[in-house]
């Protein structure tokens, strides 16, 4: 994934679909676009920690802040 967007890092790993959902609305609502590597996603059960959680590079500082402020930084 990251191949074709190169400006996306890795912000946090989710185990579950809906808590990664959570944190990509709480960045949003500060402007901060993100996505959930759906890849895996797509996967009727993933892995523990699987769902990755991704920003643009400039944003992961923030991005990681108002997710742990949150109580939603998993990683």
């Amino acid at each position: 994934m990251t191949d074709r967007h190169p400006d996306l890092v890795l912000c946090a790993r989710y185990s579950d679909a809906p808590t990664a959902s959570i944190a990509i609305g709480a960045l949003s609502a500060h402007d901060i676009p993100a996505i959930a590597d759906n890849e895996i996603m797509n996967t009727i059960l993933p892995p523990a920690g699987s769902i990755r959680l991704m920003v643009r590079r400039h944003d992961l500082e923030q991005a990681q802040a108002i997710l742990a402020d949150g109580g939603l930084l998993e990683q």
